[in-house]
């Protein structure tokens, strides 16, 4: 019910998420699918809800995946943010350990669209997320917050010290690429190139 996102673990089953806020194992046996327990709290509402779901690039040792969701803030504000957790399976079934956010839109704002929200590893293990400019259009030239960029952390959520903006500390140095609308497909191509493809109007 309303798919957003899916990605393969390493034995062939895949993970799936709904954007109401549910997370899916399906299985190669005609597609049984089994939920997974202990998934963040989401806002759902208009665009926002459960979004883009990936392994950390050592999966198959850590068991570590990452899910970004739409959250509600302090008052009628909300915005996008990515967790990470171990995601444990057995034959009882298969739940999240230890989740722990790593990153969150900044600011926080009114409406429920342009989330973006889609995450990446390069092949350098740096994690890019796609942050939507929440139909508030400046900030996505603004520096001073993350709307309307794409951003580049570690896989812990910090900040690497050779991105553009880095020595400008606090949000601006996630900062990687700005002037963003609604980013929802991201991916490197075979000679490592980040390509990202928007939704927006016609010329």
């Amino acid at each position: 019910n309303e798919p957003w996102a899916m990605t393969f673990l390493p034995d062939g089953r895949m993970l799936v998420t709904e954007k109401r806020g549910r997370l899916y194992v399906v299985e190669q046996d005609g597609g049984t699918t089994r939920p997974v327990e202990d998934v963040p709290n989401v806002d759902y509402r208009g665009q926002g809800g459960l979004g883009d779901v990936i392994l950390h690039p050592d999966y198959e040792t850590n068991e570590l995946i990452y899910l970004s969701y739409a959250e509600s803030g302090v008052g009628n504000v909300r915005g996008a943010a990515v967790g990470g957790g171990r995601l444990v399976m057995g034959y009882w079934g298969s739940r999240l350990d230890d989740v722990e956010l790593i990153w969150r839109q900044n600011p926080m704002v009114t409406d429920d669209g342009h989330y973006g929200h889609r995450i990446v590893f390069d092949s350098d293990g740096y994690l890019f997320i796609a942050s939507g400019d929440r139909q508030k259009f400046d900030p996505a030239q603004q520096l001073n917050g993350n709307l309307g960029k794409i951003v580049r952390l570690n896989d812990d959520g910090s900040v690497p010290e050779d991105n553009p903006f880095y020595e400008r500390g606090d949000v601006t140095a996630e900062i990687w690429t700005l002037g963003h609308r609604n980013p929802l497909g991201l991916a490197f191509d075979q000679d490592g190139r980040l390509w990202c493809t928007e939704m927006g109007p016609l010329h």
